[in-house]
């Protein structure tokens, strides 16, 4: 394992330098408050300081103990795993029960929900969508439980989303994918994964493996691939690429800076801004969870065809009739707007209605109708 642990990362390092400071804060006021000095909105904002506390210890803690355990399984911690199962992992490895601590991570993925929300994630990656046909069809074979079929394509799609990033396949013995302030491309993760699954097979075996060797599976060597825990540690890392993919597209390759020490300003600012972001993705994660599918019929719950009015707010067959109407004027401009809301790009707006606009060329939409709506899976 690499000298550098994940919790020295800097946005790490630099969350627990707030941390300590908002303790520091709080222990000054708790003095002057003695004697009469008070304030119901500092006070207020010390609510909850111990929970996040505990909470972030784990955080900074568990993505570390997660790689030393399971990377050599094939299985490593990245930002968008679920984290609340990464630390369930980890407890049992501590325990000594391995197997145990696999089956959880076996159940997080073997659920067709999940899986659909994490290939929705990956849409917003340029390279990806091209990808994205194939994908779902391997996504069907993996729900049929023809994993002999879904195995080869997600490992073949996992060589080629990166090379179109980094100009080289996944499994090249040259690949570097550490990137700076990241879990998933720490030097413990992805470059480990990466040798641990792409090691040389060159003898034929029969007999069942538990690792998606890519040499040997495409080579036609391990002839022992058939089976669900080995489609679904190649699921497991084509999410951790797609993480790996947003922080190379956020500048992070190349950007890499030592924390320093922040200004009083600055500090109080970041706290506020953590605080609120923590927030954010717990609520995030509450809505996920209440989350159901909608059983909704044409005509009864809503209409084939109508207005933008008729639908829900917010609801994805109102954005649908809302991108038609657009085409149907011929207003690529906003229909450029409502694809950034969908799939994150660093292009222009003007870039992207360009690009629209060459798609129907030549197309004409005459009329349309919704026939079905069918909710598959919660997407933020």
């Amino acid at each position: 394992m690499p000298d550098k642990k994940i919790k020295d990362n800097y946005s790490f390092k630099e969350m627990e330098y707030n941390l300590q400071g908002f303790k520091s804060f709080k222990k000054a006021y708790e003095f002057l408050s003695l004697f009469g000095i008070k304030n119901e909105s500092i006070q207020k904002s010390f609510e909850g300081l111990q929970d996040i506390d505990e909470k972030f210890k784990y955080l900074q803690e568990t993505p570390d103990k997660f790689n030393q355990y399971f990377s050599k399984l094939g299985w490593i911690a990245y930002e968008s795993m679920n984290f609340d199962k990464m630390v369930e992992a980890v407890r049992l490895a501590e325990e000594g029960k391995m197997e145990e601590a696999e089956e959880v991570l076996i159940n997080y993925y073997d659920n067709k929900d999940n899986l659909l929300f994490m290939i929705s994630r990956l849409k917003g990656i340029e390279e990806f969508r091209p990808r994205i046909k194939l994908i779902h069809k391997a996504l069907d074979d993996y729900i049929q439980g023809r994993y002999h079929a879904c195995i080869p394509v997600v490992l073949m799609m996992i060589d080629g989303f990166v090379n179109d990033i980094e100009q080289k396949g996944f499994f090249a013995t040259e690949t570097d994918l550490s990137v700076w302030d990241s879990i998933a491309a720490h030097d413990s993760g992805l470059n480990v994964l990466a040798k641990v699954l792409g090691e040389s097979r060159k003898k034929t075996r029969t007999d069942e493996i538990s690792l998606p060797y890519r040499h040997g599976i495409l080579h036609g060597r391990d002839l022992g691939y058939d089976n669900k825990i080995t489609a679904i540690k190649t699921w497991a890392t084509l999410f951790a690429l797609g993480d790996w993919a947003r922080a190379v597209k956020a500048g992070k390759k190349e950007e890499t800076k030592e924390f320093k020490t922040p200004t009083i300003k600055e500090s109080i600012k970041s706290i506020k801004d953590s605080l609120e972001q923590y927030e954010l993705i717990q609520n995030e994660k509450k809505l996920i969870e209440q989350w159901k599918p909608r059983i909704l019929n044409a005509n009864i719950d809503f209409k084939p065809k109508g207005h933008i009015s008729d639908y829900q707010e917010g609801s994805p067959e109102r954005a649908l009739v809302e991108y038609i109407e657009y085409l149907l004027k011929g207003n690529y401009g906003k229909m450029a707007l409502l694809t950034t809301k969908l799939f994150s790009s660093n292009d222009s707006i003007k870039k992207l209605a360009g690009e629209i606009r060459s798609i129907f060329r030549g197309k004409k939409l005459i009329d349309y109708k919704i026939i079905s709506i069918e909710d598959k899976a919660p997407v933020y």
